[in-house]
């Protein structure tokens, strides 16, 4: 069984070759008489003529079972000390295995990426994140099967991403560690620069947030179960001409869930549901490089289908925009502009209602729809260090009308190959009634070990 000791005890010297390639007839002419008193030239050229003339080359070792597979692991160990969810668990010990396997077969080849996790006293959590069969011929490719599929092109805050789901509440180092892929079936046809994508997705993953399960007097109702079939999506992306850029259309389910207030069940004071609504995002984002700045911007028009209410967010525009600039010693920054507009808007807070406005509000504040019109920055500063084994970042997020921000310093270090350590921390702060100071209890500092991937 792989082990973390196992990873960090280097692998014994082999021992050192011998001179010659087995033992060679004659070959003892370097200690007879009639050689000791030749040039040490001579005596040399007599070896070359050996060795050239006797050894022979050493074939390559076949690959094995596990390198035909493409078969990858990581072990992650770990603590955090909080949970990411809204409870009280604390100093939380964490121990994982990520897996990954990437056969091919002529035109064939495959992917797939799953994880097994312990954290703490919690139950063990698995999924299969990606799992994917494709066939390529010429310009085209067909795939099906478990994809993460990521859209957008500004930094972290990406409105045209409609595809694949994310679990907030794994605790994981990397962002990208929470991604979970739905199943889909992908066409794409590629030329020159161009690449054209066509989706059919008849499974729906939601965004797994933090979600408070016990509440006095409040029942949490199972989440609402969609249909997915019917939906469907398309891209088109140009890279490699003098800037990248991409359109895009999505309809289907909206991975961003509503709350919804539901008819009280017996012994409670309200019951709420977590809902999904049919949308369809039309989107576009591009970048490039003028002069040292890299530029991006990514806009997405979110149309909410059905009928709509207090509980459902509203039709919106999402505009993200900034750039990044490197200076000497290995120092980046970062900067983005995030503006939200909301139509038909209607303030929530003043409903009459109390169930119906705390329920509505709380809605509204998850999905960043409290006002009419959203304004927030993004910044990130990082550098890069000890000759790229080591990097640290702080990454802020902070929106302007509701006053909530999230703070995200961390440091990387790659203690050598196939081992890293990974320290940092969320912090969060603002109103209650916000995105992020709705969760400031999860505020908390993490540590990992990853060994391989």
């Amino acid at each position: 069984m792989l082990t973390l000791a196992t990873l960090l005890v280097p692998p014994e010297a082999p021992p050192e070759p011998e001179d010659f390639p087995g033992e060679v007839e004659g070959s003892d002419v370097l200690s007879s008489d009639e050689n000791q008193g030749e040039p040490d030239g001579a005596a040399q050229s007599d070896i070359a003529m050996d060795d050239d003339a006797f050894a022979q080359p050493t074939p390559e070792a076949p690959p094995g079972f596990a390198e035909r597979l493409g078969f990858d692991v990581s072990a992650r160990v770990g603590g955090w000390t909080h949970d990411r969810n809204l409870n009280d668990r604390k100093w939380i010990p964490v121990a994982g295995l990520r897996a990954r396997l990437a056969p091919r077969l002529g035109a064939f080849d495959a992917f797939a990426e799953g994880y097994v996790q312990a954290e703490g006293t919690g139950p063990i959590r698995a999924d299969l994140v990606d799992g994917w069969v494709r066939y390529s011929s010429g310009g085209f490719e067909l795939r099906a099967g478990r994809q993460v599929v990521v859209w957008g092109r500004a930094d972290r805050l990406n409105p045209t991403d409609s595809l694949a789901g994310r679990d907030y509440t794994l605790l994981v180092a990397s962002d990208d560690d929470q991604r979970q892929g739905p199943a889909m079936v992908q066409l794409r046809w590629g030329k020159g620069n161009y690449t054209l994508d066509a989706y059919w997705l008849p499974e729906f993953r939601p965004i797994v947030f933090p979600l408070e399960r016990e509440r006095p007097g409040i029942a949490i109702l199972p989440d609402e179960r969609r249909r997915a079939s019917d939906q469907f999506a398309f891209k088109l992306d140009s890279s490699g001409g003098a800037f990248d850029w991409s359109v895009s259309w999505f309809r289907g389910i909206d991975r961003n869930r509503d709350f919804t207030l539901r008819p009280p069940l017996p012994g409670t004071l309200a019951s709420i549901q977590q809902t999904y609504p049919d949308i369809s995002v039309f989107g576009a984002d591009a970048a490039g490089i003028a002069g040292r700045i890299g530029w991006r911007i990514e806009a997405a028009y979110t149309d909410v289908k059905g009928q709509q209410g207090p509980f459902v967010k509203n039709d919106n525009l999402w505009v993200v925009g900034g750039g990044d600039v490197s200076f000497g010693g290995g120092w980046n920054i970062n900067l983005q502009y995030s503006l939200r507009v909301i139509f038909d808007y209607e303030d929530p807070r003043r409903l009459t209602n109390p169930a119906a406005r705390a329920v509505a509000s709380l809605s509204a504040a998850v999905n960043n729809q409290l006002d009419e019109v959203q304004n927030g920055v993004t910044a990130r500063l990082a550098r890069r260090f000890a000759r790229d084994a080591a990097e640290a970042e702080i990454a802020v997020i902070h929106y302007v009308e509701s006053g909530d921000t999230a703070i995200r310093p961390r440091i990387t270090y790659a203690i050598r190959d196939g081992l890293r350590l990974a320290v940092g921390a969320d912090i969060f702060a603002g109103p209650e009634l916000s995105a992020f100071g709705r969760v400031r209890s999860l505020s908390s500092g993490w540590a990992q070990i990853t060994a391989g991937f």
